[in-house]
């Protein structure tokens, strides 16, 4: 499948077409939203895609959910990361929550493990656990700007997982970020419906109203074409 040159596609349906082709190569998006949004299923996706479409291994760093539990998760959607695993051209790594110091510590390792598979795609699921390590909002800045630089220095495309409480961001890192992307649900006529919006996007011609989007048997399908406002 060709790719615009500077680009990594998603692979998503429908994503790729409101932000000029895919994510710009080598950045950081934040993708938040709220609980059953679908964030880490965005994530795998994203992941997956690149793997089976794209020739381009992946990497994911949880804090929150077993890969066992994880992996079973996603089958439903016909996605066998164990296989790939064992292919090497996917990387799981768990840290609990109370261990995410040692992923900080363990930066040197992680990036030395990127550049030995080739890895072109990251997520970090979910982002929080890091900035609650610091409870001055300064140094917590200062600390994410050097994360944030660290994970570009890495080259790969990153998507970080946040989960959004309203529409303020808790962890501090968006305007970090080069792109913000955000699952909403929104009411309308009585019905409950689920939106992604392309906050912001480095260097990309994007459309910023709300696109509705579903989770099927295949994962997210966003409808850029239907209106409901």
């Amino acid at each position: 499948m060709a790719t615009k040159l500077g680009l990594t596609p998603s692979g998503i349906s429908g994503l790729d077409e409101i932000i000029g082709g895919g994510l710009p190569k080598g950045s950081v998006i934040m993708v938040s939203g709220g609980t059953g949004s679908g964030k880490s299923i965005f994530a795998s996706q994203f992941l997956y895609n690149g793997i089976t479409k794209f020739k381009e291994s992946g990497f994911y760093i949880s804090f929150d959910e077993r890969k066992k539990s994880m992996y079973k998760n996603l089958a439903k959607f016909g996605w066998n990361f164990s296989a790939y695993e064992s292919q090497k051209k996917f990387v799981f790594i768990e840290y609990p929550i109370h261990e995410a110091k040692e992923f900080l510590a363990q930066e040197n390792t992680l990036f030395n493990l990127i550049v030995e598979l080739e890895i072109e795609r990251l997520v970090i699921d979910p982002i929080t656990p890091l900035t609650m390590l610091y409870e001055d909002e300064h140094q917590k800045r200062q600390e994410m700007m050097k994360l944030v630089d660290t994970l570009r220095s890495w080259g790969t495309t990153t998507i970080l997982v946040s989960e959004q409480k309203g529409k303020d961001d808790s962890t501090g890192i968006e305007p970090l970020c080069d792109g913000v992307i955000r699952l909403n649900e929104v009411e309308q006529k009585g019905y409950s419906i689920q939106t992604l919006q392309v906050v912001k996007m480095r260097g990309a011609e994007i459309t910023k109203k709300p696109v509705p989007y579903k989770i099927g048997q295949n994962g997210i399908k966003l409808y850029p074409n239907v209106y409901f406002f």
